[in-house]
């Protein structure tokens, strides 16, 4: 039996999830969730790295208390956000949020007509990329980026606060838009165009690299928590969940939840003039490979709609409210998720309204009809991206394959089958924390080779699949999208 914690961060959540290895496969059980915001001070917006590295190390005690004895911990995160320290190690400030304000016209004034930058690092963020934030920190003279003499990701952070050694870990790296693309390590010529401190970046470690073992304030007197170190996992979260998806020619995939991060796997970075106008972004996966990827706004929406609803007084929740549409009459109507109606927090049922009666469409007037049409448009946009892969890569997409939590909206998942008339195959609803397990699985040589990664997490969540039809119905619809999303 082998005994693994994975600490998995997202935006609006965070939680620790037990792996068990044995001869019988992996077993995953959730031991603590918590809810976080940024939080503002001065004008900017931080994480609370202390809070979040408090609640982490209790958890972990408590579960170090009972059953076997833990080998490792991993941390998994978002991309882009950083924390900054001194010669001496002592964390500067708290890290920026990556939707803060200090990033603005950062891409407008340095990015968006160079392209030669993306023939560089194969990255198209329009705002959130760390080299927007370091870059406006600059402009604005932050202290801590003046005294600065390391550079860490939010979870070789954590595994800093966890252990007091430092790594970079290679995918989390892979979204900062400075690294070389082809070469994998950091692009100083681009970094020093910027007028970034050099001294800031450090070399960088493959995924599975052994940090150290816990701070001894950590460890004491838990006998289950001596000897157990960190590793640096699969540190970015869609490279970490994508390590669980089973490779095959043509195939795409899909992290599904706020956002719908749908790429492909390749063995080499794609930087043509078609990729860079896709808005395509080349990120790391462990073992040299690559992920082609964009970023689709998912069911963020959605949950913005929910939340829309409650503060109406209705006590309406995605998964109930999908079921019901599921269940109920169609919807024609369609919004292009990507569109900037759709990019900021608000009344989204009314904005979806105001979008359907200003593009001519039948406007919603139910929870259920407005699931429907943003559904719609969200199955309508994988299948454009399917035609954009296509001519990028000259390969045709001809299945889908997704993660995460969208695995469980069966409406989403048929409606994306009839849209892109291709099979859609759901696998893991915590494939971020399964890849994040596994690889410490692999660095302990619990799990021989990477490419049993995908086979251990079907098994311990067997897969389900959606077969495409009603092909007349989602052509014409395809017509009128490729409309809005001019």
């Amino acid at each position: 039996m082998c005994r693994v914690l994975a600490a998995d961060i997202g935006a609006g959540s965070y939680r620790v999830m037990e792996g068990t290895y044995t001869d019988r496969g992996l077993d995953m059980k959730e031991l603590a969730r918590f809810r976080h915001a940024p939080v503002q001070r001065g004008g900017h917006y931080y994480w609370d790295i202390e809070e979040m590295r408090d609640n982490l190390i209790q958890v972990v005690r408590a579960a170090a208390k009972q059953g076997e004895r833990i080998r490792s911990i991993g941390f998994d995160t978002f991309g882009s956000d950083f924390g900054l320290l001194d010669r001496d190690g002592v964390l500067l400030d708290r890290p920026l949020a990556y939707r803060d304000k200090v990033s603005d016209g950062i891409y407008e004034a340095y990015f968006k007509e160079d392209r030669a930058i993306y023939a560089r690092t194969g990255v198209t963020y329009a705002t959130t990329g760390t080299a927007h934030i370091l870059k406006g920190m600059a402009e604005q003279k932050f202290p801590a980026l003046k005294h600065a003499a390391r550079l860490l990701f939010l979870p070789d952070l954590l595994a800093y606060l966890f252990t007091g050694a430092m790594v970079n870990e290679y995918t989390i790296a892979t979204t900062s838009l400075l690294l070389d693309v082809k070469r994998r390590e950091w692009d100083m010529g681009l970094i020093e165009r910027l007028g970034l401190p050099a001294q800031i970046f450090h070399p960088l470690s493959a995924s599975g690299t052994a940090v150290g073992p816990l701070r001894k304030e950590i460890s004491e007197g838990i006998p289950n928590l001596q000897g157990t170190v960190v590793t640096a996992s699969v540190c970015h979260d869609t490279a970490s969940a994508v390590s669980v998806v089973p490779y095959a020619r043509g195939r795409s995939f899909i992290s599904s939840g706020s956002w719908s991060v749908k790429g492909i796997v390749c063995g080499s970075p794609y930087t043509s003039d078609a990729a860079c106008a896709c808005k395509m972004s080349n990120e790391g996966q462990p073992g040299g490979k690559y992920r082609l990827i964009r970023n689709i706004t998912g069911l963020w929406i959605l949950e913005e709609c929910a939340r829309a609803w409650r503060a109406e007084g209705m006590d309406l929740h995605i998964p109930e409210l999908a079921k019901r549409a599921e269940e109920g009459e169609d919807f024609p109507s369609m919004i292009y998720t990507d569109a900037p109606d759709f990019k900021k927090p608000g009344n989204m049922p009314e904005k979806i309204r105001t979008y359907c009666a200003r593009t001519r469409q039948k406007v919603p007037g139910t929870p259920e009809a407005v699931m429907r049409t943003v559904i719609n448009g969200l199955a309508l946009e994988y299948r454009r991206h399917n035609e954009q892969l296509e001519g990028v890569t000259g390969c045709p997409v001809t299945g889908i394959y997704i993660v995460g939590g969208g695995r469980h909206n069966r409406l989403l998942n048929q409606c994306a089958a009839d849209a892109t008339q291709c099979p859609v195959i759901c696998g893991h609803p915590e494939a971020a924390a399964a890849g994040n397990i596994l690889i410490q699985l692999h660095a302990l040589g619990a799990v021989p080779s990477m490419d049993e990664f995908p086979r251990i997490a079907a098994k311990d969540v067997p897969e389900v699949t959606y077969i495409p039809g009603q092909k007349e119905i989602w052509e014409e619809r395809y017509g009128r999208y490729l409309d809005l999303a001019r």
